[in-house]
């Protein structure tokens, strides 16, 4: 759907690159080069995280290609991006409608848009009508190729683009391990209200840090954190193509991953175990497991081995009843040196393991969790 460039505004025609706390804001004159400017005025750093060809695939244009060749100097645009983590954002300011394309190769991206003023239409492949936006209505769509979002004239929007394999992740994870494949949002939510204010919030927020260069969102840790609430907020709030399948889980319980891998670290507690075994035996990937146990056990797979281990340990020793079979016990259930598990077993019950063998028949032992 391309247009030949205009003779007057061959090649970029940049007036202006600017530094705003994390973001990078170029103004150009021909909305055809704008993939190619954000691409080359990304910092190297950001450039090696990304394929070329891919982030170029969204490749913007002049909606009314007739108006562009007849008066070229009113299309001017002003693009305020970042890159961080597998997510970008941008803040565009147009003068004149432009539309963005999705080219071939395309990338593995979903995209929230949000209009500040103006409104927008989005045009999908294989549905009939468009779906229409302004400041009271967002949407969210996949980078499927031939789809089509535009803006109006004397438009401003909010763009984040967040990593499709993140969403399949997270789902994975709130559906119980099962595979997904493909995950498609009903593309128009309400931003005003309910959970798309939520995420209009997020997004607010969002972009308040990355106008700041001292912001904690320039930190690996945070930015991690950030997609997976994101990612999260909008598997959770929005509809889409696995809403109905997330609403019968029972939030409060721990999925089927977390108690497949307990069951099978308490059978094998004294096995050198590693966290990919467990990850086999619960059905899922290591970080699938990972984020399960931080999502509903709050700390780690590994650290729930060594809860398991101890509680194990503390009930044969108490069974056992002699501070002479101390450490045969640790050993057999994976604690290398007697030290060691006595520093964890004071840690988590409060007392050092002779201690308890020998306060035994006075009552029981406090069993709760450090």
């Amino acid at each position: 759907m391309g247009s030949s460039l205009h003779p007057a505004n061959a090649g970029a025609q940049r007036f202006g690159l600017y530094m705003h706390g994390l973001f990078r804001t170029v103004e150009i004159t021909d909305p055809h080069q704008a993939s190619r400017q954000i691409w080359e005025n990304l910092p190297a750093q950001a450039r090696g995280l990304l394929n070329e060809r891919e982030a170029c695939s969204r490749q913007y244009e002049a909606l009314d290609r007739r108006r562009f060749r007849l008066e070229p100097e009113s299309f001017r645009s002003r693009f305020s991006f970042t890159s961080f983590g597998a997510m970008r954002a941008s803040r565009v300011a147009d003068s004149r409608a432009t539309q963005v394309s999705i080219r071939t190769p395309g990338v593995d991206a979903y995209c929230v848009a949000l209009m500040e003023r103006g409104a927008s239409q989005l045009v999908q492949p294989g549905r009939r009508e468009p779906v229409f936006a302004n400041a009271e209505t967002g949407v969210i769509f996949d980078s499927e190729l031939c789809t089509r979002y535009a803006a109006s004239d004397n438009s401003v929007r909010l763009i984040l683009w967040v990593s499709g394999q993140r969403l399949r992740e997270r789902l994975e994870i709130l559906l119980d391990g099962q595979s997904i494949r493909s995950l498609a949002f009903q593309p128009i939510f309400d931003q005003t209200r309910g959970a798309g204010a939520t995420i209009r919030h997020m997004l607010e927020f969002l972009f308040a840090e990355l106008a700041r260069s001292d912001s904690l969102l320039a930190n690996e840790i945070a930015i991690h954190a950030f997609e997976d609430n994101i990612a999260l907020y909008l598997l959770l709030g929005l509809s889409h193509s696995h809403t109905q399948r997330l609403q019968q889980l029972r939030v409060s319980a721990a999925p089927g991953t977390v108690k497949r891998s307990e069951e099978f670290m308490r059978a094998n507690a004294g096995r050198p175990l590693t966290i990919a075994e467990i990850a086999q035996a619960a059905g899922c990937s290591v970080r699938a497991l990972q984020a399960a146990f931080q999502n509903f056990r709050k700390t780690t797979p590994m650290a729930a081995l060594r809860r398991i281990r101890l509680d194990e340990a503390r009930t044969e020793m108490l069974r056992a009843g002699r501070a002479e079979s101390i450490a045969r016990i640790a050993a057999a259930h994976g604690f290398g040196t007697p030290s060691r598990f006595a520093q964890l077993f004071r840690r988590t019950y409060g007392v050092y393991p002779s201690e308890a063998v020998r306060t035994k028949p006075r009552g029981r032992i406090s069993v709760e969790r450090s």
